[in-house]
C-alpha cells in the first residue's frame, strides 16, 4: 500500500504538469519554486519507493529464514517502523534539490558543479546501492525458497510458508525484475549527460537529436513505467488480487446501475407526495 501511494504522489507531480504545458506555457520553466518543488516531491517519493521495496526484499528473506532471530525481523512493528524511517530520512535528505536545482534556457534541472555532483548522487543511491541491495537478497531470497521447499519436516518449531507468503514473495521478486530492467539506464545516463554538457561544448544536431530521445527512453519513459507496473505486476501474478479487482468493478456497475432506479423511485415518490397533498388541499377548500 505504501508503494502505491508513493507512486500516486510521484507520477501525478511528474505527468500532470507536463500534460499541462503541451498546449499552455510551461510553468515548471518559468518558475523557480514550482520547478523546485516538482523536483523535490518526484525525487523524494522515488527514493522512498525504491528503498522501500529494496526493504521488503530484505523482509521477505527474513521470513524465510530458517534462523529464529532472523525470522523474528519479519514483522509488523519492524516493517512500520522501517517505512517511516525511509520516508523521514529522504524527506530530510532530499532538501538539496529545493536549493539549489535551478533553470537554465527555460529547463528546470541540475546544472554547473551541482549537477555533476547530482550525477554520481544518482549513481548511488539510485543505482548502485538499491540494485545490488536487491540483487543480493533476491538471490538469498531464490535459495530459502529452494530450501523450503526441499525440507518436509519442519525444524525448531518452524512452520512451512503458507500460500499468501508465497505469492508476496513471488511479487516481491518480480518487481524487483521490473525495477532493475526499468532503472539501470537511468543512472548511466544521468552521469552522461552531466559529463557531457561539461565537456563538450559544441554538440552537433544529429548528436543533439539522440541524445535528446535516449533521455527521453531511459530518464522519462522506462522511469515513469516503473512506478506504474505495480497494478498490472499484482494483476498478472496474484489470482486473489484479480478477483478482488473483479469484485470492486461489479460493485461499481450494480451502484452505477442502481443510481437511475433509485432516481426513479425518488422521482415517482415525490409525485405521490405532491398529488396527495393537492388532494388534501382541495378538501380543505371544500
Amino acid at each position: 500500500m505504501s508503494e502505491v501511494r508513493l507512486n500516486f504522489i510521484g507520477v501525478n507531480w511528474a505527468i500532470v504538469l507536463l500534460v499541462y504545458a503541451l498546449d499552455h506555457p510551461d510553468p515548471i520553466g518559468s518558475s523557480l519554486i514550482l520547478c523546485r518543488i516538482r523536483g523535490y516531491i518526484i525525487h523524494t517519493c522515488s527514493m522512498c519507493f525504491r528503498y522501500t521495496l529494496m526493504f521488503l526484499c530484505a523482509d521477505r528473506y527474513a521470513l524465510c529464514n530458517f534462523h529464529v532471530n532472523i525470522r523474528a525481523l519479519s514483522r509488523p512493528q519492524i516493517a512500520y517502523r522501517s517505512i517511516g524511517f525511509i520516508t523521514i530520512f529522504w524527506i530530510i535528505i532530499s532538501v538539496h534539490l529545493l536549493i539549489w536545482e535551478s533553470i537554465e534556457n527555460g529547463r528546470c534541472g541540475v546544472y554547473g558543479i551541482y549537477g555533476q555532483i547530482f550525477g554520481f548522487y544518482v549513481l548511488i543511491f539510485t543505482g548502485i546501492i538499491p540494485i545490488s541491495v536487491m540483487i543480493i537478497f533476491g538471490i538469498l531470497l531464490t535459495k530459502a525458497l529452494r530450501q523450503v521447499r526441499s525440507r518436509i519436516q519442519p525444524l525448531n518449531g518452524y512452520n512451512r510458508l503458507n500460500a499468501r507468503d508465497m505469492k508476496l514473495i513471488k511479487l516481491v521478486l518480480t518487481e524487483v525484475i521490473i525495477y532493475i530492467l526499468c532503472t539501470l539506464t537511468y543512472p548511466l545516463m544521468t552521469i552522461y549527460m552531466t559529463v557531457t554538457n561539461s565537456t563538450t561544448l559544441n554538440k552537433t544536431i544529429q548528436r543533439k537529436q539522440i541524445e535528446s530521445f535516449i533521455n527521453f527512453i531511459t530518464m522519462s519513459l522506462l522511469l515513469y513505467l516503473n512506478y506504474n507496473t505495480t497494478f498490472y505486476v499484482h494483476f498478472l501474478t496474484s489470482k486473489a488480487y484479480r478477483n478482488e479487482v473483479k469484485q470492486f468493478l461489479f460493485k461499481l456497475i450494480r451502484k452505477s446501475n442502481e443510481l437511475p432506479q433509485n432516481q426513479q423511485i425518488g422521482m415517482t415518490m415525490t409525485k405521490k407526495v405532491l398529488t396527495l397533498q393537492q388532494v388534501r388541499i382541495t378538501n380543505t377548500t371544500i
